[in-house]
């Protein structure tokens, strides 16, 4: 999932920021770490982000990729670092609440260690087959599962990668055994699913969406709350009977814990204005994402919750990885 680096460049100059908001302003660069390689979206938004702090905080951002243990070695550093605005992280549901469940030390705890800032943005999963596949509907998919437990077989994008846990959560809701083939990304999982190797997956949907519109693969179901304006005519696993299939990868900036007040709430409203600035929420929308911006309470919340779903779900699938 990329940006257009041209495209966050040509983004206007944002207003001034309200007076309440202005209590704290950056002596420094604050720095932006990304916990992948440059071309993820993480990456795209703390750029996007970071190339807008010089118009309203007065510092630029400096985005630095830290990747590396699926993400946590940036927000580990993130954790340690000093709690002065000049560090922070661009996370995901996977880096702040898969994780901690998945590995036995991440070096950081999601709710003590890290201050909520704002989240900016969600992606949607969705669940495809080959386009020539027999199977046409989620029933379908279920009916076949249970008529064959561990004979059907889905690809993700790794073993513990939010996809992964969303089939995982499909599985435990419908009570299905599908074997589970991680590979080492999107792209190699997509073209086994077309050479006829694999029965499905689930992946982003910004991944498998050019696969779907060019008629070589069916989606069956997203896992969003309402259709995607992408694809209208592919239904919601609610609308499908499964209602208890919903899944965001949401992606949000975190800070130290002991971020003073002042300093953690400038940059919520600082980074919050730049996501829901009208070019802004078009490029992550053009990406596949859709602008889905909460403050830091509602975003501690969040956290809160998202903890309690996926450590179920995978306690209940007995993962653990090294």
């Amino acid at each position: 999932m990329r940006f257009a680096r041209r495209a966050l460049l040509a983004a206007p100059a944002l207003l001034a920021l309200p007076a309440w908001a202005q209590s704290w302003t950056p002596d420094k660069p604050v720095r932006i770490l990304i916990p992948y390689t440059p071309g993820a979206i993480n990456d795209a938004l703390g750029r996007l982000v970071g190339e807008r702090f010089q118009d309203t905080l007065g510092q630029p951002g400096l985005v630095e990729n830290r990747p590396g243990a699926s993400g946590s070695l940036a927000l580990a550093a993130t954790a340690q670092a000093a709690p002065d605005g000049s560090t922070i992280v661009v996370a995901n549901t996977a880096n702040l609440c898969m994780n901690p469940f998945l590995f036995a030390n991440t070096g950081y705890d999601s709710r003590k260690d890290l201050a909520p800032i704002a989240v900016v943005a969600r992606v949607m999963n969705a669940l495809v087959v080959r386009a020539d596949s027999p199977i046409r509907s989620v029933a379908e998919l279920v009916a076949a599962a249970k008529a064959k437990p561990g004979q059907l077989s889905f690809a993700s994008s790794g073993a513990g990668s939010s996809p992964h846990l969303a089939a995982e959560l499909f599985k435990a809701r419908t009570g299905t055994d599908i074997t589970h083939v991680p590979y080492r990304g999107s792209a190699p999982g997509l073209a086994d699913l077309l050479g006829g190797r694999i029965t499905l997956s689930v992946d982003n949907l910004p991944n498998v969406l050019p696969h779907v519109q060019d008629g070589r693969m069916r989606a069956l179901a997203v896992t969003g709350t309402e259709r995607d304006p992408a694809l209208p005519d592919v239904p919601t696993f609610a609308e499908a009977g499964f209602p208890d299939v919903e899944v965001y990868v949401w992606f949000g900036f975190v800070g130290p814990a002991a971020l003073p007040a002042a300093i953690r709430d400038r940059l919520s409203s600082t980074i919050i204005r730049i996501a829901e600035s009208p070019d802004t929420a078009e490029r992550i929308r053009r990406a596949g994402a859709t602008v889905w911006t909460r403050g830091p309470a509602p975003m501690a919340k969040l956290i809160d919750e998202e903890l309690e779903k996926w450590g179920a779900v995978i306690r209940a699938a007995n993962l653990r990885l090294e």
